[in-house]
């Protein structure tokens, strides 16, 4: 039997391609305050150029704002702005449908890397969670991740929700707008259950095209999606996740101006600091990933 020690080389090389792969058509790319995580619908002024204020019309059950504690208990600490050390992971599909497909990790895979965040004592925070913590200081698990999928695909609602749901883990799905409800997108009532199981709903953009090639739709990508989706759901849209992970300096501002707290991008880094908020660092974890590999994408391996 091969130990996790003996492939840190083949994981050193998925670790490099990984930062330097180009996503395919199929879309894509490769912690904050213990506080509830607010699923408040809201009232929204059609103002585009600049995002409205978010004014709550209503009440809907709150959920918990963190899972408890994978094993035995956590003792949430003070973590001071500026600086929080969190893995972010990124997922797009959880199926058996494509094993050959970087894109889909088999769903005895996903079990077993959530069940290796479990057996770690991982708690999983949501990425607004995060940004509020390197904003403002915060109380933290010891071992917290971010657990992200991009784009919406039902099998994340079929598949992935399930699992994590046994494990005590939420996630944050970050959701291509134009294609909600159409076949293999998750519909609009499917995040509204997500979100009311303490997910967090995060934009993706309006029609996934990549921003940095085009200014000119940044309205229309990356704030119209937004009033749209928060509409729709009823719940604050508080992230964004770049297609495809690119952005370029006129994309960040933008989306900064946006009134977001946070953008997501790519790469290795587990720390995170004021001034990559608006491009946190997210590890792809693709289909050819298994357990002892993905370890090395964690901080704590207690290896």
């Amino acid at each position: 039997m091969i130990g996790c020690s003996a492939i840190v080389n083949e994981s050193s090389e998925i670790l490099e391609s990984i930062s330097t792969a180009t996503p395919l058509d199929v879309g894509k790319a490769f912690t904050q305050t213990h506080i509830p995580i607010t699923n408040t619908p809201i009232a929204i002024t059609p103002t585009i150029t600049t995002p409205p204020p978010f004014i709550p019309s209503a009440t809907i059950t709150q959920q918990p704002s963190e899972t408890p504690a994978p094993t035995g208990t956590s003792t949430y600490t003070w973590n001071p702005a500026g600086n929080v050390i969190t893995p972010i992971l990124l997922y797009h599909h959880v199926s058996d449908d494509d094993p050959e497909n970087r894109y889909f990790v088999t769903l005895d895979s996903f079990r077993a890397q959530l069940q290796a965040l479990h057996n770690l004592d991982y708690t999983t925070i949501t990425a607004t969670n995060l940004a509020n913590v390197i904003r403002h200081g915060g109380e933290l698990p010891p071992r917290p991740v971010v657990i992200t999928f991009d784009d919406g695909y039902t099998d994340i609602f079929d598949n992935a929700f399930p699992i994590m749901q046994e494990m005590g883990f939420v996630g944050v799905i970050y959701i291509y707008v134009d294609q909600v409800g159409l076949n293999g997108f998750v519909n609009y009532e499917q995040i509204k259950t997500l979100a009311e199981s303490g997910w967090e709903i995060g934009n993706h953009s309006m029609s996934h095209e990549d921003l940095s090639r085009n200014h000119s739709d940044l309205v229309y990508e990356v704030q119209e999606s937004r009033l749209s989706l928060q509409q729709a759901v009823g719940v604050k849209v508080e992230t964004f996740a770049y297609p495809y992970g690119k952005s370029d300096n006129k994309v960040i501002a933008f989306v900064k101006s946006s009134g977001y707290l946070a953008g997501m991008g790519l790469g290795l880094n587990w720390h995170h600091t004021m001034d990559s908020l608006f491009d946190l660092s997210r590890i792809e974890v693709r289909g050819d990933v298994d357990v002892c590999s993905f370890k090395k994408f964690l901080p704590w391996t207690d290896e």
